[in-house]
């Protein structure tokens, strides 16, 4: 029977890990937040670069926070970033962790929810909830701005998972993937996952976090509490964002071969009392090239039709300028987002998430 105590305090039992690789400004911007809004979570602050910006934030937030840096310089692609994972996961001395990029926003209230429901229910390894979009000057990669909208919350949610049968949430998490990076995790857990995406050593990080997510259901139950929020991510400043070049990534690193060895992974950690082991790895390659028949054509189609692809970005580029235009449609996008999370949430949560992401507002104005 699933718990949820949302009165209790679990202030010291959640590690917060940021992790950077480049784009030191948006750590300090997340620090910053943190700093003036809510600073009792340990900290560790995981930084790739290792070329003295990061120590130099750091020590700017050292009196502020619960705050432990940790330098792990980047250079083999993606093992180095692995290892820099399992290291600092390796540090948490809490019962809970959590991911961050330098780029997103902690929601306190969401995040006190999720560890109280964690508390209450041994049987579940991790909780999260929708996560929040927000753009800053049109989707532009500013630090800060004056233009701040929300934009979306991400579209798929299964409430408990996994589901009941393996061939469906296989084909759930590749079709309608749900991402639960950025969810609460009980430390042991997510250790023990990065050790193997280590082990692994994925060339992709597109098929590590399908990885990352499906092996998250062999230690146990997830749960995403749809009238929660605890996660908001500034969109415009990703990979995708900047134009993800598929075909490149296909030839330069070894999707295939990352696949097989998702599926061999996973295959052999499922019940086989349930669904042989060779079901479940045909399963997951068979989902795979299913989601590949989904997202290809829409990648490929500025190739195909070159010159509907310039019309569609002279467009673009065209509405774009008309500053005021845009962002009186941002406007009423935002108005008619708040609506629907005022109902999906209730009265009262809204009013108390409504505050905090006033907050983000400000801060982000702020310079």
């Amino acid at each position: 029977m699933i718990k949820n105590n949302l009165a209790s305090n679990q202030e010291s039992d959640l590690t917060i890990i940021l992790s950077q690789f480049g784009r030191e400004k948006f750590s300090d911007r997340f620090l910053g937040y943190i700093s003036k809004n809510f600073s009792k979570y340990p900290i560790i602050y995981s930084d790739g670069d290792a070329n003295g910006t990061g120590r130099r934030i750091s020590e700017k937030y050292q009196a502020k926070l619960k705050l432990q840096y940790i330098e792990y310089k980047q250079e083999i692609k993606f093992n180095d970033f692995y290892s820099m994972m399992v290291n600092s996961l390796s540090n948490v001395k809490t019962k809970y962790v959590m991911l961050c990029d330098n780029d997103d926003f902690i929601i306190e209230s969401g995040v006190q929810k999720l560890i109280s429901f964690l508390d209450e229910n041994e049987e579940y390894v991790s909780a999260g909830s929708p996560t929040l979009l927000l753009q800053i000057n049109g989707f532009s990669e500013d630090v800060f701005g004056k233009n701040i909208y929300f934009d979306s919350i991400y579209p798929f949610y299964r409430e408990y998972e996994p589901l009941n049968e393996s061939d469906n949430q296989i084909k759930e998490s590749f079709l309608r993937f749900q991402p639960n990076y950025y969810y609460i995790f009980r430390s042991e857990v997510l250790l023990n996952i990065w050790k193997d995406i280590l082990k692994i050593d994925f060339s992709d990080l597109t098929i590590m976090e399908f990885f990352f997510q499906l092996k998250t259901f062999t230690y146990g139950n997830q749960y995403t509490l749809k009238n929660n929020l605890h996660y908001v991510r500034q969109t415009g400043t990703g990979t995708f964002a900047k134009g993800y070049d598929f075909s490149d990534n296909l030839v330069r690193n070894n999707l295939p071969n990352d696949v097989r060895n998702l599926a061999k992974n996973i295959s052999h950690h499922y019940d086989s009392t349930q669904t042989a082991t060779d079901d479940i790895y045909e399963s997951i390659l068979s989902n795979y090239a299913l989601s590949l028949n989904h997202y290809l054509p829409h990648n490929v189609m500025r190739f195909r039709f070159q010159r509907l692809f310039k019309i569609k970005i002279f467009l673009k580029i065209a509405l774009s300028k008309l500053t005021f235009l845009k962002n009186i449609y941002f406007l009423l996008k935002e108005k008619r987002l708040m609506l629907k999370l005022k109902k999906l949430y209730g009265k009262e949560v809204y009013k108390k998430t409504a505050l905090e992401l006033q907050k983000i507002k400000n801060y982000l104005k702020s310079k």
